[in-house]
């Protein structure tokens, strides 16, 4: 930092004197500077380096000889860009001739000359004063050069000076690595030479200047150095210190991270590289003998470095670059093929600052040869890499006008393309189109060239198709083809672009999740498209915009898949609003796309329509119908509101010949996709009075019974709400109210079940109980029930009456019958085993994994999934002599539930028996096969033999028996109440055909009944 602002070189000294610039008393100062320097600027900067450390060798010797004491001479660049040379030496004696001191003269070159300085070996060749009087007063007067030694002496060559120092090739690349690294890392580099104290300052100046030869000058402008150090310290911008001999200790911690060379010992640490990999060491190690051949590639390095970063000046990468260009330039074209791509690379990176390659000629020229180079090779039939391709793409885009490479890169490119397909490398030939897509000043030219005709046309064609495979949505395929071929027109007159195109939008719909909507955005982009252009579209664009549109509607009529695609998708399209043209155009495909078509009419009348019939199956096949019938259900189960109703009816519709609408199934499929039981309850209602339900003014027999299956399986519970019955059941009026009654009767318990078929009978049991009761008061009014005869006990010829005996355990036993259930909206035939338990315990303890049944041919079913229905709580069982008919049984297991006990006066009775009845429309029931009435005159039920058998029991006994006598033959045995499990198989097997039953592997007892 001067204070002037002067270009000339600028002193300073510093001693120990009497007094100096900055103390008025005596002691070590700057003694005299140049007007030019500023006070700040010495005492921060130059103050540090004037120090002495006598060496401990010479000062342990007590040595006065001020020649053999080394001196300190150290060159740095300040913060502030200056320059400083300087020499501190050692003083026997001060101004007082008492005690030792130290000198020190420095030089500091101002900026704009310390940029300018290339021979730095000989800054190091400077005359320094030794001594100054002050009586000469402060000021040091300021110089246009530095003064140079008189007698300098000739140093020996650089490789007999590395010899003599014990310095061999390894540890010079060492050292030039150290010190090259050291300016970027601040790493400090120690060095320990062999050799006598007094000869240091002279060996470590010559070493110094092998090192500055062997440094680009950007490393020169940056190095600081020092001669002579007693220890290794850490000093600011010195990065290289000669120490003293010994001064470097193993394990020292200061320095443990420091690069160090004790050549006594031959130690070096920190320098751990492959010096294989390591070029301009080599380079360096080379020119060692070669000092213009240095110089000359310090030139070219300079030039080639301009418009770089700083940061790039001074990298090790760089010099190695560099090193392998000049020498490539030179002629080694090994280094080129050793390493063809990264040389490429290198080149591109000195490229890239604006302007570079008009700057730097030699460069551009270098690159040029390479281009050459590969370009002869691709005419060989060698196929590039594509890194090195992209290398060329690069260039192009940076040097572009006159230094680009220009139809001579598409002729590379395009027979780079040729000798990959040929070879088939079809992944090469996909890279080097990415790489030409991507340059906006390579891609259009490039493509131009290649479909300008000719064979090089068909090398276009495997990139089109791998762009169309790329897209995503169909919309994208249309866009591709369009944005081609109206940069490319010719691409149109080629049937392989229009085959390809086509093809790959097909291909597109069928993998798209929602086909209908994908097909209606290619339709809207292309008729947008048709706005847009088509007043600057040319006529076979034009064509070509139709085929699309033309090729999507084909992709709806030949491979939709209609169970997959969604009503509101179905229903947008277009062209099934016009069915006698989609009929007559389905006839130009296969039988299956008739088909097809038909379907997707039918579908698209059922659902547009405002009130469908029946009429829209008209012409299809069974299996059409049935497909299509599939399709409106699927559609449908997601909305069952009223509105809707119609429709659901013809998903049903089996014609006049099939009984017109399957009342099971759909009466089923409302159960499972209604939303709630009150839509049931609305359809209901809603189809009263609908033709399709109706058989004259009555209710289809077919439908009531299924009403009547419905609410019996899957809505028990319906007529027990109050709130259903106002809304829905008390007015339904006339069709439907019989049915209603009939279903409810259907759900009531069984006694009430009874009591209504029997109710002819009971009034007649009624009017025999009331005249019975007549005549018993009658007769009791007459006396004739007050005598007061002793009974006779004892009599001969009686029979005490055995005690009761108490009833034996019921073991647990099983048997078969045949029920039926609906299933799929059908009534179907099922076996179900009716296990009986003679307590409550055993019966609610049951519990099955595994039911096997034997048959009589010796095979065995085994059933694992099934539903058991359990009767075990009290008063849900029978007693045994209460009969165990199939239909009583049935009657408790299917409308009770909970096994209501049945009156003993009727059960066992033919009454019990619930007879098969069918519902006439109106709900009335008529016993199948017999009248209300039996021809003697008898109430049905009534068991004649039994009433006979029990009149003569009341007469005296023929052989004279007394009444005891009869008494005991009419003990009634203990009643034992029984309990049951059944278990539904849930499919038919021949009861006939049923040898034995195994719970879990073990045997039940089997009856048959």
């Amino acid at each position: 930092m001067t204070a002037n602002g002067s270009s000339r070189i600028q002193q300073q000294m510093y001693t120990r004197e009497r007094s100096g610039i900055f103390r008025p008393n005596e002691g070590f100062d700057t003694i005299a500077k140049s007007a030019g320097l500023d006070a700040g600027f010495i005492k921060k900067v130059l103050h540090p380096f004037c120090v002495y450390d006598a060496p401990a060798e010479l000062v342990s010797q007590g040595e006065k000889g001020e020649a053999r004491y080394p001196q300190a001479l150290h060159l740095f660049h300040a913060d502030t860009g200056q320059l400083v040379l300087g020499r501190s030496i050692y003083q026997a004696a001060d101004f007082t001739g008492l005690r030792s001191a130290f000198f020190t003269h420095n030089y500091i070159i101002p900026v704009e000359r310390a940029a300018a300085v290339k021979d730095y070996p000989g800054l190091l060749r400077t005359a320094f004063a030794s001594s100054y009087d002050i009586e000469q007063g402060m000021e040091l007067p300021e110089l246009e050069q530095l003064p140079a030694e008189a007698e300098v002496d000739h140093p020996a060559s650089p490789s007999a000076l590395l010899a003599s120092l014990g310095i061999d090739e390894k540890m010079f690349k060492q050292l030039l690595f150290a010190v090259m690294s050291s300016i970027v890392t601040r790493r400090k580099v120690f060095v320990a030479l062999d050799v006598e104290v007094e000869a240091l300052t002279e060996c470590a100046i010559q070493l110094a200047s092998v090192l500055y030869g062997s440094l680009p000058y950007a490393y020169r402008r940056a190095l600081g150095l020092l001669t002579y150090s007693k220890d290794p310290q850490s000093r600011k911008g010195i990065h290289l210190t000669f120490v003293e001999r010994g001064s470097l200790r193993p394990n020292d911690r200061q320095i443990d991270k420091d690069y160090t060379f004790d050549l006594a010992s031959r130690r070096v640490t920190n320098v751990d590289i492959d010096l294989a990999k390591q070029p301009y060491l080599n380079f360096a190690w080379n020119n060692l003998s070669l000092p213009e051949r240095a110089e000359a590639f310090y030139d070219f390095a300079e030039q080639l470095l301009q418009g770089m970063d700083s940061q790039q000046y001074t990298a090790i990468v760089s010099c190695h670059e560099l090193a392998v260009l000049y020498q490539i330039e030179g002629g080694d074209a090994s280094l080129y093929m050793q390493n063809r791509n990264i040389v490429l690379r290198s080149m591109l990176g000195y490229l890239e600052p604006v302007g570079a390659a008009l700057a730097k000629p030699r460069l551009q020229k270098l690159f040029r040869d390479c281009f050459d180079r590969e370009y002869e090779r691709v005419q060989q039939g060698q196929a590039p890499d594509p890194d090195i391709v992209k290398c060329f793409i690069e260039y192009e885009a940076i040097a572009g006008g006159t230094a680009g490479l220009g139809s001579d890169l598409l002729g590379y490119l395009i027979r780079s393309l040729y000798e990959a397909s040929k070879e088939k490398n079809r992944e090469w030939m996909e890279a080097y189109y990415d790489l030409i897509e991507g340059s906006g000043r390579v891609s259009q030219t490039f493509f131009a060239a290649l479909l300008r005709g000719g064979k090089t046309i068909s090398l276009f064609f495997p990139f089109m198709q791998r762009k169309f495979q790329k897209a995503t949505r169909a919309e994208e395929v249309v866009n591709l083809a369009f944005h081609w071929s109206s940069q490319y027109p010719i691409l149109l007159d080629t049937n392989e672009f229009i085959d390809l195109a086509t093809g790959q939008l097909m291909e597109k719909l069928r993998r798209e999740v929602e086909p209908v909507s994908a097909v209606n955005t290619v339709l809207d982009m292309i008729d947008r498209l048709f706005e847009e252009k088509s007043h600057s579209a040319s006529e076979p664009m034009l064509s070509f915009l139709k085929l699309l549109s033309y090729e999507a509607n084909v992709f709806l009529l030949t491979e939709l898949e209609l169970e997959q695609v969604h009503k509101d998708a179905f229903l947008q399209i277009d062209f099934l609003a016009y069915p006698d043209e989609v009929r007559q155009w389905a006839t130009r495909f296969p039988p299956h796309v008739e088909s097809n078509a038909a379907v997707m009419l039918s579908a698209y009348r059922w659902f547009h329509d405002e009130d469908p019939d029946e009429l829209l199956f008209d012409g299809l096949s069974p299996a059409e119908m049935d497909r299509l019938q599939k399709l409106g259900r699927r559609w449908l189960q997601d909305d069952l509101g009223q509105a809707n109703f119609g429709r659901l009816v013809l998903a049903f519709y089996r014609g006049i010949d099939s009984g017109m609408i399957e009342y099971g199934s759909l009466l089923h499929y409302l159960q499972q996709h209604a939303s709630d039981k009150e839509t049931v309850y609305k359809f209901i209602n809603w189809s009263k009075n609908k033709r399709f339900f109706l058989k004259g003014k009555k209710l289809a027999p077919g439908y009531a019974s299924a009403l009547v299956a419905y609410f019996k399986k899957y809505d028990r519970d319906a007529f027990k709400h109050r709130m259903n019955r106002k809304l829905y059941f008390d007015k339904a009026g006339p069709p439907l109210q019989a049915v209603y009654d009939t279903a409810r009767r259907e759900l009531s318990p069984p006694l009430v079940r009874w009591l209504h078929r029997n109710r002819k009978p009971l009034v007649w049991l009624m009017a025999i109980i009331l005249v019975g009761g007549g005549i018993t008061g009658g007769m009791a009014a007459f006396g004739i029930f007050d005598r007061d005869d002793p009974v006779v006990t004892g009599m001969p010829g009686t029979k005490p009456a055995p005690p009761q005996q108490a009833a034996e355990k019921q073991e647990p036993q099983v048997y078969a019958r045949l029920t039926e259930d609906v299933a799929d909206g059908e009534l179907k035939p099922q076996t179900e085993l009716v296990f009986e338990f003679g307590t409550e315990a055993e019966c609610a303890a049951f519990q099955t994994d595994t039911i096997t049944l034997k048959l009589m041919d010796g095979k065995a079913q085994s059933y694992t999934d099934f539903k058991v229905q359990y009767l075990c709580s009290e008063g849900s069982g029978a007693s045994d002599d209460e009969g165990r008919s199939d239909a009583g049984l049935s009657d408790r297991a299917q409308d009770t539930g909970a096994g209501t006990e049945e009156p003993p006066s009727v059960k066992g009775q033919a009454g019990d028996a619930e007879p098969q009845t069918e519902l006439d429309g109106n709900g009335d029931q008529t016993p199948a096969g017999n009248s209300s009435e039996n021809p003697s005159g008898n109430s049905v039920g009534t068991d004649k033999t039994a009433a006979d058998d029990t009149t003569q029991g009341e007469a005296p006994s023929p052989s004279g028996g007394t009444d005891a006598d009869n008494a005991q033959d009419t003990i009634e045995p203990t009643r034992k109440q029984i309990y049951y499990a059944i278990v539904s198989l849930s499919e038919e097997v021949a009861v006939d055909h049923i040898s034995e039953v195994l719970v879990n592997e073990k045997m039940v007892k089997y009856i048959k009944k």
